[in-house]
């Protein structure tokens, strides 16, 4: 009977760092894409690009982060893993001459 509910013990332990886990994922994400989405736009439209486009790169790009990268990996993702997904979104949202 002890080991049982040292099992159920156990097991509630860890229910409850995988829902804060969770918790915290959550919360990282969504604090992680305002502040993107706001410094993106403004360093795109800073360095020139139309507020539209700026928006167009800056969301195309938070979606390819955000299906790529757990929370966990966009903590420490720095721009040699950023840049080539914006750089995507570049080219798939600005026309291109000729």
């Amino acid at each position: 009977m002890r080991k049982a509910l040292l099992i159920v013990i156990a097991l509630a332990g860890l229910s409850a760092c995988d829902q804060a886990k969770q918790d915290f994922d959550e919360g990282f994400n969504k604090s992680f894409d305002e502040k993107f989405s706001a410094s993106c736009v403004t360093s795109a439209t800073k360095s020139g690009a139309p507020a539209a486009i700026a928006s167009q790169v800056c969301d195309c790009t938070l979606k390819k982060i955000n299906e790529r990268f757990s929370a966990t990996e966009k903590m420490t993702a720095g721009n040699d893993k950023l840049m080539p997904l914006m750089e995507e979104c570049v080219k798939s949202v600005v026309p291109t001459n000729g």
